[in-house]
């Protein structure tokens, strides 16, 4: 595969921490270039041999070969395996200068960009799904790459519900409350939009205190915008996502709505923070049932604390007495 990118000298690739669902080697290569050979740094994704979200390389490929012809900071694409030379699926992107961390925003400063830069990013975030949220699907032919679906809010639930079910090693009765909840209040079918499906600062590249790049497209598919809106608001990462007293909810939703043209719908986005901490809880059930399976050495940590916080985040927890079933 780098043979046909015209690499000559390739470094030995260095694995890189963070990330469930892929993994991320990185290394660099000697490749030939009109004016000659050009140091550059690579990164490949490769599927894990197991994971808790199975997306097929050759989507994200697409996508971001489609997306490379906007003007979203992405990453370069070279080169797609479908795992007959590297095992299992993989590409090969550009490396970029940054780091992304999740706590970038807390005023702990991980980075050490500042409060000023960290207030400014913040700022930038709402912008950059905006800016997600308002590609030309049938432009970027990104309906060759997902599927359209006539119902967002339905095809997620039956999704993730269907997962659920796999997953299951034992009965989740707070999680099937939710499910309850979830159907009582899907949502009317709303215009469709690219959603990226994991929108967080952790996936977002800060490169001198600015955006640099925004990462991790494997949960990427096409629905309501409101999903991704719902994933960055819900309970597990409110903390994480904003600032108290400088930078809030209502200043994140203002600031998307004006770069996105688009109104907040409340009860559209209380569904999708309800299914979006359903989703999490799923996503760290697959987490356990693979370990359990032996189809990974990584330990899962309990589902307790997701599970409860999906339940409080329907209101239902709020509409009993201390001593309700559901407690």
């Amino acid at each position: 595969m780098l043979i046909d990118l015209g690499a000559r000298e390739v470094t030995e690739p260095t694995r890189l921490g963070g990330g469930s669902s892929q993994e991320n080697w990185a290394f660099d290569a000697l490749i030939d270039g009109p004016d000659g050979p050009v140091q550059r740094a690579l990164l490949m994704r490769r599927e894990p041999a197991t994971g808790v979200v199975d997306t097929p390389r050759d989507t994200e490929y697409k996508l971001l070969r489609a997306l490379g012809g906007t003007n979203l900071p992405v990453a370069r694409v070279h080169a797609l395996d479908d795992g007959t030379r590297l095992g299992r699926g993989a590409m090969i992107v550009d490396r970029l200068p940054g780091r992304a961390h999740r706590g970038v925003l807390r005023d702990s400063d991980p980075l050490g960009i500042g409060e000023q830069a960290r207030m400014a990013l913040a700022a930038a975030l709402p912008e950059l799904i905006a800016q997600v949220h308002s590609v030309d699907v049938e432009v970027l032919g990104l309906l060759d790459v997902f599927s359209m679906p006539d119902d967002p809010g339905r095809a997620e639930l039956e999704r993730w519900v269907a997962e659920l079910d796999r997953v299951e090693l034992e009965p989740h009765p707070r999680l099937r409350e939710v499910i309850a909840w979830l159907w009582g209040h899907l949502p009317a079918p709303s215009p469709i939009r690219l959603v990226h499906g994991d929108f967080r600062p952790a996936n977002v590249l800060v490169d001198d205190g600015r955006v640099g790049a925004l990462l991790d497209w494997e949960l990427a598919h096409l629905g309501d915008p409101h999903d991704d809106l719902g994933w960055y608001t819900c309970s597990v990462y409110r903390r994480e996502h904003f600032v108290e007293g400088r930078w809030e909810l209502d200043d994140f939703l203002r600031r998307w709505s004006g770069a996105s043209g688009i109104p907040v719908d409340a009860n559209r986005l209380h569904f999708w923070q309800v299914m979006s901490t359903f989703r999490l809880a799923v996503i760290a059930l697959s987490a356990v049932r693979a370990f359990c399976d032996g189809a990974t050495d990584r330990p899962a940590g309990p589902t307790d604390r997701v599970e409860k916080l999906a339940l409080q985040e329907t209101g239902l927890l709020d509409a009993v007495p201390t001593n309700g079933v559901l407690r």
